[in-house]
Formats: structure tokens, sequence, C-alpha cells
């Protein structure tokens, strides 16, 4: 990740560039796959979208009770910060796979979920670059770097359930690799998310193999 050097200032909030790149990149992602791939397929984006912001901005009473506690109206200003990230984050996608074992999931709506996990955290990526300071050739390695993952992606995410599992793999490591020569090195939290992103990835995969081998009997 690209260090944080560019904050904006919204009346009295003080906001961090990640924290806004984070909302256009799900923003853009959400339009993206809508015209795409249409409403009805692309329901689970918007349903894991809307549940991580709100778990995310009300995490802040279990990561700062006593703070809520005497400042009440402190709820309205702030979130959960990191620890409340990985919360919403993890709840959203742990949704996501429960909503997708309850009422299955076709082969287009795995591909479309892949290019939104890439699309999303690429997106994320390139803001970042636009909005904060580094190296130019950092900024350019993750250009990039992402720019290949999400047009590789888009072109294979329906060719096979094989492809779609090396894309997986693939997104992971092109981000380690990203990571390695960002500034913050591979102890960074967008890693991480695209380490959930890929776990969740395979988990629908499971699932969808299990679906069809079901179908099939």
């Amino acid at each position: 990740m690209l260090p944080v050097t560019d904050w904006f200032i919204i009346k009295s909030l003080t906001i961090p560039s990640s924290w806004i790149a984070i909302l256009l990149a799900l923003f853009i992602t959400g339009i993206v796959l809508r015209m795409k791939f249409g409403k009805d397929t692309v329901d689970w984006f918007s349903d894991a979208a809307i549940l991580f912001l709100i778990v995310w901005k009300f995490s802040v009473v279990f990561t700062d009770f006593d703070m809520i506690v005497k400042y009440p109206l402190g709820i309205l200003y702030f979130n959960g910060g990191e620890t409340g990230f990985y919360i919403a984050l993890v709840i959203a996608l742990s949704r996501l796979v429960w909503q997708i074992r309850s009422r299955g999931l076709s082969e287009r709506e795995f591909g479309a979920m892949l290019i939104g996990f890439v699309l999303l955290q690429s997106l994320y990526q390139f803001l970042m670059v636009i909005m904060n300071e580094a190296e130019i050739w950092q900024k350019l390695i993750t250009i990039v770097i992402f720019t290949g993952m999400t047009t590789l992606t888009w072109k294979k995410a329906f060719a096979s359930n094989v492809w779609r599992l090396q894309l997986l793999t693939l997104f992971l490591f092109t981000h380690i690799l990203a990571a390695v020569l960002q500034p913050e090195g591979v102890f960074q939290s967008p890693l991480m998310v695209t380490v959930l992103f890929v776990i969740c990835g395979f988990t629908v995969s499971i699932l969808l193999n299990k679906q069809q081998m079901e179908e099939n009997k």
C-alpha cells in the first residue's frame, strides 16, 4: 500500500485519503458490475458493501466503548478504525458465503464476483496512487501490476472453474509482489483484504462444485 500523505477536511471531519479511496472504489465497482452483469446478478455486491459500511461505521461502539459512553455523538464522527474495518469485512464476506450456500450460485455470478474482488482492490490501489505521494517507480509498478491483473481477470473469469481458481491464486501472488515493492511492505491492510477475498473465493468455488455435483446426481 502507498502511505497516506493526503487528508481531506469536510466540515469538522479530517478524513484520510484511504477512506476516500475505499468509498470511491466500492461505488465505482458497484456501477461497473451493474452495467456489465445487471442488477439481479450483482445484488450480492450491493448487500455486502452496505453491510460492510454499516458495521465499520458503528463498530466504534465495540472498539472504543468508553469514548462513546462519554461522548455519545462521537458515533456520528468516528468508525471502528482498522479493527472495525476487519470486523466489518469478515462479517460482510461471511454473510455473502451464507447467502450463496442458501440460494446457490451460477458460474456467471462466480465470475462476476471474482471480477468484483479484483476490480475493487485495483481501483483502491489506483486511487491511492492518485491521491498520495510516493516514488514514481512505485506508483508505476502498482498501476502496471493491478492493471494487468484486472485485464486478465476480465478476459478469463468465465473461461472455466480452473481458470477462476488460477486467477484467485494469481491475484494473491501478484498483490504480494506489489506489496513487497510498495513503501508499506507486506504488512499492510490491503494485502490482508486480498487474502480474505481469496479465501472467500475458494470457499465459494467449493460450494459451487458441491452444488453442481448434487445437481448431476
